[in-house]
């Protein structure tokens, strides 16, 4: 469980159809970044689960912090001088992107989301949604926990 508010922001390549593969490494080679996180349809997941879909993801981890302006930031940086590369593998592909970002709130300290106008000219350069999920974490005090 988590002890202090977090926030995860990534980038994905994928395909949300049945049987849709594309090449892993083509994406890796042409951005030049080196992916945190990929998942290969047939691969397995762990001893029970395979995949159903291919995703290539590049995500900050998480960060214990309340700034969703930063964090989200730094996929942006990371990503701002791909537009052309990224356009043209979503072609070539006919793969999808999604900015994603995953708040754990804890203990009622919820970030504000504010998407800075640099963030949403890069959504729309790459023709992109942004996605905010948030999770939170109730703790009851000790003292009404009896």
């Amino acid at each position: 469980m988590y002890k202090e508010t977090t926030i995860e922001a990534y980038l994905c390549f994928f395909k949300n159809e049945p049987h849709w593969d594309f090449p892993l490494e083509t994406v890796t080679g042409r951005l030049g970044v080196t992916p945190t996180n990929l998942e290969k349809i047939g691969d397995w997941a762990n001893q029970k689960r395979q995949y159903v879909t291919t995703e290539w993801r590049y995500s900050t981890g998480l960060i214990e912090t309340w700034d969703f302006e930063m964090v989200i930031g730094k996929i942006v940086d990371t990503f701002r001088d791909k537009v052309e590369v990224i356009n043209e593998l979503k072609r070539e592909l006919g793969i999808e992107t999604a900015l994603r970002v995953v708040t754990h709130v804890v203990n009622e300290d919820s970030p504000s989301y504010v998407i800075p106008i640099d963030v949403m000219k890069f959504a729309i350069s790459i023709d992109n949604f942004i996605d905010i999920d948030q999770y939170i974490y109730v703790f009851l005090d000790e003292e009404t926990d009896s």
